[in-house]
This record gives structure tokens, C-alpha cells and sequence, in this order.
């Protein structure tokens, strides 16, 4: 007699969003302008052909069934064959960066093999989307795809390391919560979980290869994208709403993450 199987659902916290943006499937990359430079997360799943992916000093053999990342303001390239095509989907959000480190995607960590149980799905979908199911869609199939990719501890791992990566879990997710407000610093964490700036810092560099002042500003400018996308607020709004309270400085920044000043990223995403 087979019986019935019952998952209980933790607590969903609401400001640990993940929002999809693009579902694109990509078949003309050797056209494309490269370094590739996104402002926000995106997620590949190759179909077709063959590639080297190269993230900072590291290089990857894709094939079909092969999945890898792009992270905020980091250049990749790749190197590809004429018949190579993939899917992706690029995505944001204050819980994306959060989920990721989780689940040990990172810059360090962007490329996973054996994926391809997500191709036909991946290839399935993007052909049935209409204006009517676009959104509903694809974040479907971005959470249903980054399900597979679970948070497990390394057995490896000596307690020392857990327990930093306990604590900076616990610091990536304040960060996350209040990157909005304008006086967050490593000076205000150090204060919260008493360790000095220096050895925050140190922690940044090391999980994230950037520094606190790069990954807060990348939250930052993802959720100015996502504002702007929304086309309720002006650009002087969407700073304040970000954590600068300085325009000038907000223009610098998002130019320099995304290559665009904040009133050509306007009209950029809007057409997207």
C-alpha cells in the first residue's frame, strides 16, 4: 500500500525576494559584445554545443547539461563554438545573493555539471510564454531550477570553518535585510556581532572576492533595476530609496556596475 508524502513549508520571510527579470534562450552568442556585465544574478543552462567559461582566473568546459552563474558586476566571457546555445535567466532581488551563498554559488563556485534534467524544461517553457503568463512562468522555473542546487555542509569542513561561515551567513543576511538604509557600514556591523572591520573585510574578500563596500552596492544598484523596472519613482526617489543619500555618488555607481549613467539605465531596462 503506497502512502501519501507530506513536506511541511518553513516560514517564508517576505523580505527575501527573488525576482526574475529575463528568460532569454540564446542562440547567436558569437555576435554578442564580450566581456559579458551584468548588473544583476543570471542563470545559465546550456542546450547546444560547446564553450570555455571564464570567470576572474578560472575556466570551465561546458557542454549540454551544464549549468553556470553570472554575478552582479563581474566580467566573464566565453568561448564558443558556432553551435552554441543556451538559456538564461537573469534575476535579482534581496534574498538572490543570500539563497546563493547558501547553496555555495559564488564567484569561486559559479559552474555545476549535470543539469541536464533541466533542458527539456528549460526548452519547453520559453516556447510556451505569452504576455498573459510571462512573469508567473519564469520564476517558476528559476526557483524550480535553483531547488536542485542544495545547501550542504562540506565534510571536510573543520569547526573553525563552519563556524566563520556560520558568521558570515548571519552578516550577509543583516546586510541583506537593511542594505536600504543609508547608515549601514562595517563600523555598524562591527558593533552588531562585535569583531573588528578588519577581519568583516577580510570575510568579504574571502567568500564574496569583493569587498563590503562593492557587495553593498551591487544590493544597492539591483534594487534601483528593480525599482526602475516598476516606473513609480524618479530617479532622485530611487537613490534615497537605495541608501544614498547622495545623487552624484548613486549616478557614479550604477554607471559603473551596470555601464550605464541612471537616466540611460532607465530607458535601457524599460525596453527589456
Amino acid at each position: 500500500m503506497s502512502r501519501s508524502i507530506c513536506r511541511f513549508m518553513s516560514a517564508k520571510n517576505e523580505d527575501s525576494t527573488i525576482q526574475a527579470v529575463r528568460f532569454v534562450y540564446e542562440t547567436e552568442c558569437l555576435s554578442l559584445t564580450q566581456p559579458f556585465l551584468h548588473p544583476i544574478y543570471v542563470f545559465h543552462i546550456v542546450t547546444k554545443g560547446t564553450a570555455t567559461f571564464r570567470i576572474g582566473d578560472n575556466k570551465y568546459f561546458l557542454k549540454r547539461g551544464d549549468a553556470f552563474f553570472a554575478f552582479p558586476a563581474f566580467p566573464y566571457y566565453l568561448d564558443a563554438d558556432e553551435d552554441f546555445e543556451y538559456i538564461y535567466i537573469s534575476f535579482m532581488g534581496n534574498g538572490a545573493t543570500s539563497h546563493l551563498l547558501k547553496c555555495n554559488i559564488t564567484p569561486k563556485n559559479p559552474y555545476f555539471a549535470d543539469f541536464g534534467f533541466l533542458c527539456t524544461m528549460f526548452e519547453n517553457a520559453i516556447r510556451r510564454i505569452t504576455p498573459f503568463n510571462s512573469n508567473l512562468l519564469t520564476e517558476s522555473v528559476l526557483y524550480y531550477a535553483l531547488s536542485f542546487f542544495d545547501a550542504e555542509e562540506s565534510e571536510s569542513e573543520t569547526d573553525e570553518q563552519k563556524s566563520s561561515n556560520n558568521v558570515f551567513q548571519s552578516i550577509v543576511d543583516y546586510v541583506d535585510y537593511h542594505y536600504r538604509e543609508s547608515d549601514i557600514s562595517l563600523s555598524r556591523l562591527a558593533n552588531v556581532f562585535s569583531y573588528t572591520e578588519k577581519y568583516l573585510s577580510s570575510l568579504f574578500k574571502r567568500n564574496m572576492q569583493i569587498g563590503f563596500i562593492s557587495y553593498l552596492n551591487n544590493l544597492r544598484i539591483q534594487y534601483a533595476c528593480e525599482l526602475i523596472q516598476n516606473g513609480n519613482m524618479n530617479m532622485t526617489e530611487i537613490s534615497i530609496a537605495c541608501g544614498y543619500s547622495d545623487y552624484s555618488y548613486f549616478s557614479k555607481v550604477f554607471k559603473k556596475i551596470t555601464g550605464h549613467s541612471p537616466t540611460d539605465g532607465l530607458k535601457y531596462l524599460k525596453n527589456k
